[in-house]
């Protein structure tokens, strides 16, 4: 979402009217994030997000779209690519593939409290369970695969005090990724980036607030939905100066979700091995696009130590469970 393409406002007139958007009357860039350029984009008929992919392809594309717009079709929330006046999925802005998505209400989640994290929880179960007639799939692409290629490369330039838990983390993901518990773990289509900054919600910071959608769906994989979970919850529910959950959200969040979508007692039993799996890819990620940087105006990579902090606490602190589910695996 930083500005690695520009796009002049003539460009964009132009190139609105390959989508039935309406009139152009507008564009303006959007600063967050690192992976993608992004744009407001205003015309007669409504308000839409143009998205030109930076390191997706052509071919790339289509599972990232049809998950999008299977999800939207099921009733969940979502941003939904808008299909060009030819019926494509996406268009092109030069070389690069370009989408138009509808703009989503609502405010950031940045303050959220427990409401907005039970509110997340069940939305994150009804966009797991609609993808049971999902017939795509794809590897992870800040999976296991990626871990394994990445390490060797950034492992000689991050500090030298961190380099010790960077290969020892990787060591037990592969045990425990190469495990057949793990590979028996229900799976299916999933964000696999679902932080508070990829969801819209409405009356933030109330007892009210609710999440009204969610968006960049551009690191999505098929996944294991308790991974999914994880990597969600981690961002939502922690406090990221310390690493810890807050407990009263985190509670929210799981017991919201398994409202939902019950959660099976193998689940429960590799419940800290996800979430030390979801807190290692982002400290990875982190750590490269810190210490190998790529060129963006409005680039601010973030900061490693968060999710450093969040894996070390994931290893030995209590973890939260759906209350009524405690019980029954007690």
């Amino acid at each position: 979402m930083a500005v690695f393409t520009h796009v002049s406002e003539e460009s964009a007139r132009e190139l609105v009217t390959r989508w039935p958007a309406g009139e152009f009357r507008s564009i303006k860039p959007i600063t967050a994030g690192i992976e993608n350029t992004n744009y407001f984009v205003d015309t007669d008929h409504g308000r839409w997000v143009l998205t030109i992919f930076e390191k997706l392809t052509d071919h790339d594309l289509p599972f990232y779209l049809s998950y999008m717009e299977h999800l939207g079709r099921k009733g969940c929330t979502v941003a939904r690519p808008l299909r060009t006046i030819h019926g494509d999925l996406f268009d092109h802005v030069g070389e690069k593939p370009a989408i138009l998505t509808n703009r989503l209400a609502g405010d950031d989640g940045s303050t959220v409290g427990p409401a907005g994290c039970a509110s997340m929880g069940e939305t994150l179960a009804r966009m797991h369970l609609a993808v049971a007639d999902f017939g795509l799939r794809q590897e992870n692409p800040r999976g296991l695969r990626w871990w394994i290629e990445t390490i060797p490369r950034i492992l000689p330039i991050v500090p030298e005090e961190i380099r010790p838990d960077l290969a020892a983390e990787l060591q037990a993901q592969i045990a425990v990724q190469g495990s057949e518990g793990w590979k028996a773990l229900p799976e299916g289509a999933c964000h696999s980036d679902l932080f508070r900054n990829n969801a819209k919600v409405s009356d933030a910071g109330t007892p009210a607030e609710r999440v009204t959608g969610v968006f960049d769906f551009f690191f999505a994989g098929t996944v294991p939905f308790l991974y999914d979970l994880a990597v969600t919850m981690n961002d939502w529910c922690s406090d990221l100066s310390t690493g810890k959950f807050v407990p009263e959200k985190a509670q929210a969040f799981i017991n919201a979700y398994a409202f939902v979508r019950p959660l099976s007692e193998l689940e429960h039993q590799l419940w800290r091995s996800a979430l030390c799996a979801a807190a290692f890819r982002f400290w990875v990620s982190r750590l490269t696009d810190f210490y190998l940087p790529r060129d963006a105006e409005f680039l601010k990579p973030h900061d490693p130590e968060e999710f450093h902090r969040i894996l070390v606490d994931r290893r030995s602190c209590e973890l939260p469970w759906p209350e009524e589910e405690k019980e029954n695996f007690a």
